[in-house]
């Protein structure tokens, strides 16, 4: 009897524990009721019809206006304490890089990325132009503009990052990030006086197909409103797509009234992690939490206009910060990076954030910081052959014009204390303080940089091979 007995324990204890395994990988995925994203909005909020979690600042009128103005002549001049040695201002290599650069293609309208396809063509995208494919002799093809859910005769709409699918060969898919109003803003005029809010725009992620004669796109999918102003986006080793979503920021925009990368029914200020069809993955580090977006990988992360895997798939990102304190961070699963509850940065006032906190215990610190501001656009890590002391290094395209304008390279080190940067190197400095928006190695091993002068002669992309 006892055999019979103890068999029926263990049968009832393994139905036990297969119901709640079961139950654990059956786990709903949350969805927030509407207006989640403004719970603990700023004093100055607004919400209008569309913007339910998106608030906005009010439209800046002249007396704004003049305040930003002046903002722009301060001079940051900060200097706060790193936490720890080479945290900022690492020491040059001791052997500079020896390079040459070429033109690779010419006549680009205000691009805001690009990325190489498996033939060795480009896919670029044009923020007011749309997509474009160059050709591996660098002969630009026209602007692929049908299938976009924009109208770039209207304002605040523009294509932003652009990444073609790693199986892009046989899908043609192309994952994009846009931004534009919400359809319930009708028509916001063509100056900041004729809509009541500032930022009247919403970064939004979206999936299409090229179409063979690479004319069109089609079977075009919105897979995330991501809520903020700005971002980069990335396919991951595992396939899924990363995507930042950058917060109310800018001269006139107080950050202490913008704590959106701390609130938890808020997608801004966030790194996020979707599936390719624009559900959130059951493994995201926050799926079951009532109060918090189920597509959250990451709280506290400013404006990350840079995100790269480096070779071992491990997710870094290059953030603005305010006036000063742009952060290189290792991003993990789940952690808190701190913003705006730390920096190294002020506001554009000149005062400092939070009483100048730049540590918190639970608050990752950045592996790395720069103060006056770089303002990092896109970066990636160099792999290949060509520069053999290049590899494993990151490579970061930057658009500041006191010490930015430039393509910085980081030479990291992995010790006992965690990642530490043992040199920083200023390259490309000699194209006469040109802005950098994008930065890819091809698949010859050279590395390329994208400009975004916004000139009357077009941006370019430069190839920058061993001299």
């Amino acid at each position: 009897m006892r055999v019979v007995s103890d068999r029926r324990e263990w049968m009832l204890g393994l139905s036990v524990a297969l119901l709640v395994a079961g139950s654990a990988a059956a786990q709903k995925v949350q969805k927030l009721p509407e207006g989640a994203g403004a719970i603990g909005k700023g004093p100055d909020a607004i919400v209008l019809p569309g913007y339910a979690d998106v608030p906005r600042p009010p439209a800046f009128d002249e007396a704004k206006r003049r305040e930003v103005l002046q903002q722009s002549t301060i001079v940051d001049d900060y200097t706060p304490q790193p936490a720890f040695v080479g945290q900022t201002r690492a020491p040059k290599p001791a052997k500079p890089s020896q390079y040459r650069v070429e033109v690779a293609a010419e006549g680009l309208d205000r691009p805001w990325s690009f990325a190489f396809l498996a033939d060795g063509r480009m896919l670029v995208s044009e923020s007011q132009r749309g997509l474009r494919i160059i050709e591996r002799d660098g002969k630009l093809g026209a602007p692929i503009t049908k299938g976009l859910p924009l109208d770039f005769s209207k304002r605040a709409q523009e294509l932003l990052d652009s990444v073609p699918d790693r199986d892009f060969a046989r899908n043609r898919t192309i994952y994009f990030l846009y931004r534009k109003p919400p359809p319930e803003a009708k028509d916001i005029g063509k100056g900041e006086e004729d809509f009541p809010i500032h930022y009247p725009q919403i970064e939004m992620a979206a999936s299409a197909q090229l179409s063979r004669d690479e004319r069109s796109l089609t079977n075009v999918k919105v897979l995330l409103n991501a809520q903020g102003i700005e971002g980069r986006m990335a396919q991951g080793p595992d396939g899924k797509l990363y995507i930042t979503s950058g917060p109310l920021a800018g001269r006139g925009v107080l950050v202490r009234n913008w704590t959106q990368p701390q609130l938890p029914g808020s997608l801004m200020g966030k790194l996020l992690r979707i599936n390719t069809d624009g559900t959130a993955p059951a493994d995201n580090p926050f799926v079951g939490k009532a109060d918090t977006r189920p597509e959250i990988w990451a709280f506290g992360v400013r404006d990350a206009q840079s995100i790269a895997f480096d070779a071992q798939g491990r997710l870094w990102t290059a953030e603005n910060g305010p006036m000063g304190g742009d952060e290189v961070n290792l991003i993990e699963k789940g952690k808190n990076y701190g913003f705006p509850v730390i920096s190294y940065g002020r506001e554009y006032s000149g005062e400092l954030i939070n009483g100048g906190l730049t540590s918190k215990p639970g608050l990752e610190q950045p592996v790395y910081f720069w103060t006056p501001s770089v303002a990092p656009s896109g970066m990636t890590f160099y792999t290949g052959d060509r520069f053999p002391e290049w590899k494993g290094n990151l490579f970061i395209a930057t658009m500041a014009p006191r010490i930015g304008r430039k393509v910085i390279r980081l030479v990291l080190q992995e010790t006992p204390q965690g990642w530490r940067v043992t040199g920083e190197e200023w390259l490309l400095t000699e194209l006469d303080g040109m802005r950098f928006r994008d930065l890819k190695q091809g698949p010859d091993g050279a590395l390329y940089a994208m400009t975004d002068a916004r000139g009357p002669t077009g941006d370019k992309i430069y190839r920058i091979l061993p001299k």
